[in-house]
């Protein structure tokens, strides 16, 4: 049945075309009355496109607002924001581009948006639809009917009559953190809604620690039945590419000094941080952040750049699965920029390949994908394939489309606060346009220090302002070559819940919104399990040791690394530091783990009764 149904839904592909390629040549003002269906596959994010290209709509997380833009003929330009609710992660646009639905994690509902598009206003919320507990994904069916969003703290799919915008239906136990969805077009009897469940699941009779410890896992869901199907194993990667020193586990301590001939022992990496599933042909494609937990800890043998492939007509992992960092090493020419915190992805309709998004490196990297195998390659630089194709964006990208002539692609990037607009028929893909989305905080306010530590959190690479007046700007000191970050292992400010190795001992990754008292920031607990430091800049030392970056702790040139602060040794007001326009960086992260980290919202169970 699966197979025929994919043939159907070839054959829909296909006739469909005509039908789109005629609405990209329409006048924006037109609207899209006629397009009644998607022509293909569809997946979730923070951006999307109208089915015929015209419009883009993007959610500003911080801001509280989407925007939408009139994207005809690069216009590019921003028509206006539309206040929804709370933290919108999610945004979805129905066939006939005269709906959109946004999933505002923190409102805990789902706002319907009439687009008007041609007007002078881009569109009015029409219904706030309360669904589970942080929907974080919102997803319409390819005939508009139906409306999916994914509650990734209350583990359910809420189900949405697109017609009266009630919810009828919560499929519930869906799996840990439900966060990326996708689904089939096979006709509406035989799609497929497939869920990522973001973190990893212990494996039976494991130790927690070791490299194969978990296993990543999605939901597959029957959309004509409304109901769970199976559950997916994304198995580890045996073999990362990566060799350490030593094996923690195994009690096999590194040498004091390491070696190219002392990394010996073979690592693997278990998926983890599933954001985002993409369709391509008989393959959904599932980006992520690997977790290569056993020690001893080194900047390349802790966290991974993976992507599995599930084979849809068996619902299993192809174990295919790639280590872009790998390929990213193989490079014959340097500098080297790690592909960290795989995020985001989006597959072409017309052509066997993906765009992959890195969070915390700011790029984004195509991949071929096999038709037949489903495999995976990374492509190289055409201009120079000494090194893999690498399209520069702005800062913290979080989401991706691509339009069905598969001519441009979209990154929503959530730090900047801005969209990159890629030509994909330039060879290699550039970037010839960036529109602001939304407005950045106040100069010198306590939102823009926050911001800022929020964006040195989240890269592997970090840009600071010139040692001296009118110098060059200071650029990679978060990691060694992009590989790493603090957001690596703490998405959103919270815990990836690996267990890591750590010289110290086994160490359960801690979600940094408890660091601080909620209600007064200048109370602060004893930091890690043991309360080995008493101070946040006592892991500016992380930075140089498990991140190989050079620190933010200046010397008096302002640019060589200073000497580490000491654990429970009191921090010199007057030590210097790098700068972010104008604000001490050190002191930005500091704000942003006080101020900026959102505590994780619990669901009610409705079968207990009220605490008083």
């Amino acid at each position: 049945m699966k197979t025929l149904s994919r043939t159907r839904r070839a054959a829909t592909i296909l006739a469909a075309s005509a039908a789109v390629a005629a609405f990209l040549a329409r006048d924006y003002r037109a609207g899209a009355q006629g397009v009644t269906r998607f022509p293909g596959s569809v997946s979730s994010g923070p951006i999307e496109l109208t089915a015929d290209g015209l419009a883009l709509v993007t959610a500003n997380p911080d801001n509280d607002t989407i925007t939408v833009f009139d994207v005809q003929a690069d216009r590019n330009r921003k028509i206006g924001e539309i206040r929804v609710g709370s933290e919108p992660n999610g945004v979805a646009v129905n066939p006939t581009g005269t709906r959109a639905y946004v999933a505002n994690t923190v409102s805990g509902t789902v706002s319907v948006i009439a687009l008007q598009r041609g007007a002078v206003h881009p569109g009015r919320v029409i219904a706030n639809v309360r669904v589970g507990t942080e929907p974080y994904a919102v997803l319409v069916t390819p005939n508009g009917r139906k409306v999916f969003v994914a509650n990734s703290r209350s583990n359910s799919i809420t189900i949405i009559d697109a017609n009266t915008n009630a919810p009828y239906k919560t499929i519930e136990n869906v799996g840990f953190e439900p966060r990326g969805l996708a689904i089939t077009n096979d006709g509406d009897d035989d799609e497929t809604l497939y869920v990522t469940q973001f973190l990893a699941v212990p494996v039976a009779g494991k130790l927690d620690g070791e490299d194969d410890s978990k296993t990543a896992l999605v939901t597959s869901i029957d959309v004509g039945r409304e109901a769970v199907s199976r559950t997916i194993v994304l198995r580890p990667m045996i073999d990362s590419g990566f060799k350490a020193a030593g094996d923690a586990i195994a009690r096999v301590a590194p040498p004091a000094a390491i070696t190219e001939e002392s990394l010996r022992f073979t690592t693997g990496a278990y998926p983890n941080q599933l954001n985002s599933i993409a369709i391509r042909g008989s393959f959904a494609i599932v980006p992520n952040t690997g977790a290569s937990p056993n020690g001893p800890t080194r900047f390349d043998v802790n966290t991974q750049a993976l992507v599995n492939v599930i084979d849809l007509n068996r619902d299993a992992d192809t174990g295919r699965t790639i280590n872009i960092h790998r390929a990213v090493a193989d490079q014959t020419v340097t500098p080297r920029l790690f592909f960290t915190q795989p995020w985001a992805i989006a597959a072409k309709h017309r052509a066997d390949q993906a765009l992959v998004v890195s969070q915390a490196s700011n790029v984004v990297m195509k991949l071929n994908i096999d038709p037949t195998t489903g495999a995976p390659t990374v492509v190289r630089d055409p201009s120079n394939t000494g090194r893999t194709l690498q399209v520069a964006v702005g800062k913290a990208p979080r989401g991706i489309a691509i339009n069905a002539g598969d001519t441009r692609a979209y990154v929503m990037n959530y730090i900047s606060r801005d969209v990159s607009v890629i030509d994909l028929t330039r060879n290699p893909e550039t970037v010839i346009a960036t529109i602001r989305s939304a407005a950045a905080p106040d100069t010198g306010s306590l939102d823009e220090a926050i911001h800022i530590g929020k964006e040195l959190y989240i890269t592997s690479v970090g840009e600071f302002d010139p040692a001296a007046a009118g110098g060059q700007a200071i650029r990679g000191r978060m990691s060694n070559n992009g590989w790493g970050s603090c957001g690596s292992c703490h998405p959103f400010g919270l815990s990836d819940n690996v267990v890591w190795i750590f010289a110290a001992g086994p160490r359960r990754t801690i979600p940094q919104h408890t660091d601080y008292d909620l209600t007064d920031p200048n109370l602060q607990r004893s930091f890690n399990w043991s309360s080995i430091f008493d101070e946040q800049e006592d892991f500016e030392l992380n930075i140089r040791n498990v991140s190989g970056g050079q620190g933010l702790i200046v010397g008096a040139d302002g640019i060589a690394p200073d000497a580490p602060v000491a654990a429970f040794t009191p921090v010199n007001a007057n030590r210097r530091q790098l700068k972010v326009r104008g604000v001490n960086a050190w002191d930005a992260i500091k704000a942003y783990i006080k101020c900026g980290i959102r505590a994780p919202i619990s669901p009610v169970d409705k079968n207990e009764p009220d605490v008083v």
